[in-house]
């Protein structure tokens, strides 16, 4: 017998809240793409923290800062999903939470 998932608690009262919005098939697969953007973003907001080593809004001593956002698209089971890449002035950030990424068209 197989033994049941367990989940934490918050992430199921989240899906619990979302799912009293969803009618559709289509209203599914439109929030899976959101929170995969959030999620991806999120995540790659973090790793540029961590590659410059202050977080954002906070002074520094060093030359390297965020340069705006490169567009990318992530193509998956859910469909194509286009993302927003923090970039750096000295274009050295390569995400790692992310292999070949292409660009949108």
């Amino acid at each position: 017998m197989k033994q049941k998932e367990k989940h934490d608690p918050k992430l199921l009262a989240l899906a619990g809240e979302l799912a009293k919005h969803m009618k559709t098939e289509s209203d599914i697969s439109s929030l899976s793409q959101i929170l995969t953007k959030l999620t991806v973003e999120t995540a790659l907001g973090a790793e540029m923290e961590d590659h410059l080593g202050y977080g954002r809004h906070e002074g520094n001593d060093i030359d390297n800062h965020r340069n705006g956002h490169s567009r990318k698209r992530l193509i998956g089971a859910h469909g194509e999903v286009d993302i927003e890449v923090p970039r750096d002035r000295h274009s050295k950030f390569e995400p790692q939470l992310l292999g070949g990424l292409s660009p949108p068209d």
